[in-house]
């Protein structure tokens, strides 16, 4: 059994015939799944998931959390925490796992993040975050967390800072889309090591990649929104534009976004972006 959870079923979903869920605990400590049947689950406040649990999340299944202020934790705004077991949230394609706000007007930051630390397990398969302070935040994970997660064909849009925030944190990212978020699509500090690839950087606020950390990052086979390097370059903060940080090495890159099967230019092949001006 759950510790400290109480699950209220209420109407059927308008349309759907599926049981709205409100989820009000501070703790989930045995394995669960939130399956289509309960569909949307509202959040309210923080959710860590502890004592070797996993969360399974299934294809289609909203995850809405409530507007809260002052809750403490990482962010303002309700998280969903893996301190001490897994999260397992795969979509399809066609029905990808949605985490989102429960507001019915929508803004970037009414809620926290999804937050992993150390060496917990995250796998988001075809899932959508939005409208998140920081949609992924990892916090101090380590080399064999990375090598058991991974981010495949996920979306990360509309957060109201970052949608990935990598602090001291080893993460490879395969088929990752991060857009529209307010100040970088991915942003590093401490002593992050980063990898990104086959993925889709695009428009975000003030920078498409913000590398706060001391070691390079290796962000090839990606599409920028852009086959200017000088324009690719704008949107990057680095060794370029501080020398205490790594570079982003972008080379090569796509020339348009993964999901429409973007190519290599053969002209980008032969680039070596310096580490020098």
């Amino acid at each position: 059994m759950i510790n400290k959870v109480l699950i209220v079923a209420l109407a059927l979903g308008a349309g759907t015939g599926w049981a709205a869920t409100d989820v009000r605990q501070t703790d989930i400590t045995a394995d669960t799944t939130w399956g289509l049947g309960g569909s949307p689950y509202y959040v309210y406040g923080d959710i860590a998931i502890k004592n070797g649990a996993t969360l399974t999340v299934n294809a289609g299944v909203e995850v809405r959390f409530v507007e809260i202020h002052g809750d403490g934790g990482y962010e303002d705004g309700a998280e969903l925490v893996v301190r001490s077991g897994a999260l397992v949230a795969e979509g399809t394609h066609a029905m990808p796992v949605l985490f989102t706000t429960a507001n019915q007007f929508k803004q970037p930051g009414v809620w926290g993040a999804i937050i992993v630390e150390y060496g917990n397990q995250y796998i988001l398969t075809d899932a959508v975050i939005e409208y998140a302070r920081n949609g992924l935040r990892l916090y101090n994970t380590t080399a064999g967390g990375a090598s058991n997660s991974s981010v495949d064909g996920t979306e990360i849009r509309y957060c109201g800072s970052n949608g990935v925030f990598a602090f001291n944190s080893t993460a490879n990212f395969y088929h990752l889309t991060v857009t529209q978020n307010t100040y970088a699509g991915i942003k590093t500090g401490g002593s992050a090591n980063i990898s990104v690839h086959a993925s889709d950087i695009v428009d975000n606020g003030m920078y498409n990649f913000s590398n706060g950390a001391p070691n390079n990052v290796d962000a090839s086979d990606c599409w920028w929104g852009t086959t200017s390097p000088s324009l690719i370059d704008l949107k990057i903060y680095d060794h370029l534009d501080n020398p205490a940080v790594g570079l982003v090495d972008y080379t090569p890159f796509l020339n348009s976004s993964w999901r429409d099967g973007g190519n290599i230019p053969t002209y980008s092949l032969g680039l070596v972006k310096s580490v020098f001006r």
